[in-house]
């Protein structure tokens, strides 16, 4: 045997000799421990930061990392999403029992005012509701991140520092998140501000010039003996100024259209929009807060939306309308009620195209549309819209 490896022999053996006390095994056993945990910090940043539709993937990503958690007495958790300027609360967990009602109503009670606190940013006290314990881990774009460690007892050592990296981790999986939105919101901001400028630099001049001219045709050819030219006429003139009114609409509305991600957001900005506008109760009845909409989908809805609530500013005399909103089975299903005088097919004007050009957004994106009287009085726009499909990218 050569020298060579008889010194290699030497050392294995040397090696072996060290780790064979329980001292070492233990030592060995602890640092394997932290590098498994350490990787399963890494995974759960990964998936947070590269969530969509928080409603449909953060409980199925909460449920896989807590089958991967590689150490024992760590006690269960939530994630509590906080969004202040909506008064809206969601808690994500990965309990098996679930949480009762009551609790989950006291979690909501608690948490959603502390998180419209002035100082938000430096808050760094521990929040304990019955036997659980909460802790501000994250100020985000438009919401509020709270870690809850559920039913702490003697056994969970809550201040060990691998849950301090727990903490950490949740916090940079959001942030990263929350940075990956603004950029794409930035990028659509300038998208946005091109398509206005766009508009309003070339067909909205032209359609203005257009509006003016056929409105003066219109009253000179009403001068005339020749009643079918100057409705002809007459005729023209109100499409143009609807076509112009369109444009503006759409100049005015971009911003809805193209800033937000959020589908539900955009939406309730609208909702917002007409309630300043008009003397009008507006009520949003929403069973999601998140919808995994397309953008061109959600473009074509806000504005099927946004015609409307101006029919029921203009036109219903209504005193409220209700806006409901809900996905099941990868469908969106969207109604908007009034109260109003309910329509009237056969008093239509000339000049309101409103309803076709409602029927032909819905067309585009292969929307089932409906407008029909409610019951017991008003009227109801229904739209329902496969999320998903061959016709879900258009």
């Amino acid at each position: 045997m050569s020298a060579k490896m008889m010194g290699l022999k030497e050392n294995a053996s040397f090696e072996q000799d060290k780790i064979t006390t329980p001292a070492q095994v233990a030592q060995l056993e602890q640092q394997l421990a932290t590098y498994r945990f350490e990787a399963y910090c890494l995974r759960l940043k990964n998936h947070i930061s590269r969530i969509q539709d928080l409603n449909a993937e953060l409980p199925k990503c909460l449920e896989y990392l807590k089958q991967q958690q590689p150490l024992g007495h760590v006690p269960e958790f939530a994630v509590v999403l906080c969004y202040p300027f909506t008064q809206e609360c969601f808690i994500y967990h990965a309990v098996e029992s679930g949480l009762g009602s009551a609790t989950i109503s006291q979690i909501q009670q608690t948490l959603l005012p502390l998180s419209s606190h002035s100082d938000l940013e430096n808050w760094t006290e521990t929040v304990r509701i019955a036997s659980h314990l909460a802790d501000l881990i994250m100020v985000g774009q438009d919401m509020m991140v709270w870690r809850m460690f559920l039913n702490v007892n003697e056994k969970h050592q809550i201040h060990q520092p691998f849950l301090r990296q727990l903490d950490e981790t949740i916090q940079q999986g959001f942030q990263e998140r929350d940075l990956q939105k603004r950029h794409i919101q930035d990028v659509l901001e300038q998208e946005r501000r091109a398509f206005s400028a766009d508009l309003h630099d070339s067909i909205a001049q032209i359609l203005g010039f257009l509006r003016l001219k056929s409105a003066q045709l219109s009253q000179q050819c009403k001068q005339l003996p020749d009643m079918q030219l100057a409705n002809q006429a007459e005729e023209i003139a109100s499409y143009t100024h609807y076509a112009y009114q369109q444009v503006r609409e759409l100049i005015t509305a971009s911003r809805l259209a193209y800033q937000e991600l959020d589908f539900i957001v955009a939406l309730k900005k609208i909702i917002t929009e007409f309630e300043q506008q008009s003397g009008i109760v507006f009520e949003l009845d929403h069973r999601v807060h998140h919808v995994a909409i397309q953008p061109k989908q959600s473009v074509q809805v806000l504005y099927i939306v946004r015609e409307s609530l101006s029919n029921v500013v203009r036109h219903a005399h209504a005193s409220h309308a209700k806006i409901m909103l809900d996905v099941e089975a990868e469908q969106l299903h969207l109604k908007v009620l009034d109260n109003g005088q309910g329509i009237q097919p056969d008093l239509k004007r000339k000049d309101s195209f409103g309803l076709e050009i409602m029927q032909e957004r819905a067309g585009r994106i292969d929307a089932q549309l409906r407008i029909y009287p409610a019951t017991p009085q008003g009227t109801c726009v229904e739209l329902k819209l496969a999320l998903k499909g061959e016709n879900a990218d258009v």
